[in-house]
């Protein structure tokens, strides 16, 4: 079979997914954050061509604030063809069908712009902040419910660093710390409830964290209302200063975009986005 188009690879995927007959169980009691983790998603030689085509941390864009440090990208030089393809598998009906059916969603669909998705790598220094997703999508039609995160970092030993960590109780109470594992998937519900981080990673870390995003969306909330919010950044527990500012900074922004509407909102915000292209050629 060939594998470096989003057709194939999304089979892969799916295939996966269809194996793990324990996943929607899983899915179902992991908590106010559903989420639920597959490991070994893709065949080990096709994830390692991925981890060695990903993009330089100086041909991708470097975010660099209050509250969080990365490098993300949503353009790939012909050499990263396979990044490019890895990313769009995760739209393509057959994986969002199966992720549709293991969080028991009628209504999701994806994404081609990819708003807020695409690829990162977080390296010595960087972290994101704890936070929860924009409600919607870039023109604020539909409410964002899922988010996939694919791990292609081959170098990557730390269980502790660079790990998602999952904030169920709110950020008094405990963390479920997911390490950034080779060739590991991550799905999650992002709702107004899913304060979700990555913790620090240490200044003298060389190797990469790298990671393959996808978000999908429902005209339907999860709560069963309408509702919207911007990004909303926390500190995590112990940054008091840093937590004041940046709520006060989420709830700013949450009006701005209130009152400016679908355009001027998607103007200002932090979100990045492409236009839909022909990613079979």
């Amino acid at each position: 079979m060939k594998t470096n188009n989003p057709g194939s690879i999304a089979s892969l995927i799916a295939q996966r997914i269809s194996s793990d007959t324990n996943a929607k169980h899983r899915c179902r009691n992991s908590g106010s954050i559903k989420h639920v983790i597959l490991d070994n998603v893709l065949p080990e030689s096709l994830a390692l061509e991925i981890y060695k085509n990903f993009p330089r941390n100086e041909d991708m864009n470097l975010r660099d604030g209050l509250q969080e440090r990365k490098f993300i990208s949503v353009e790939f030089p012909s050499y990263s063809s396979l990044i490019k393809d890895c990313l769009y598998a995760f739209q393509e009906p057959i994986v969002i069908d199966l992720i549709a059916s293991l969080f028991e969603i009628n209504d999701l669909s994806g994404d081609p712009e990819l708003y807020a998705g695409g690829i990162s790598s977080m390296t010595g220094g960087c972290y994101l902040n704890p936070h929860i997703d924009n409600s919607h999508d870039r023109l604020r039609q539909r409410f964002r419910r899922l988010n996939t995160l694919y791990y292609v970092s081959h170098d990557w030993q730390s269980e502790t660093e660079g790990s998602l960590q999952l904030w169920p109780e709110g950020l008094k109470g405990n963390s479920i710390t997911i390490p950034s594992k080779f060739n590991r998937l991550v799905i999650m519900a992002t709702d107004k409830k899913s304060i979700h981080s990555v913790s620090k990673i240490s200044n003298q870390t060389k190797s990469r964290r790298l990671c393959v995003s996808n978000y999908y969306f429902s005209p339907t909330s999860a709560e069963g209302y309408k509702y919207y919010h911007s990004t909303s950044f926390r500190g995590f527990p112990g940054e008091l200063v840093k937590d004041l500012v940046l709520r006060s900074s989420a709830q700013i922004r949450t009006t701005l975009k209130s009152m400016t509407g679908t355009f001027f909102g998607s103007v200002i915000s932090t979100g990045h986005f492409r236009k839909h292209d022909n990613h079979n050629d």
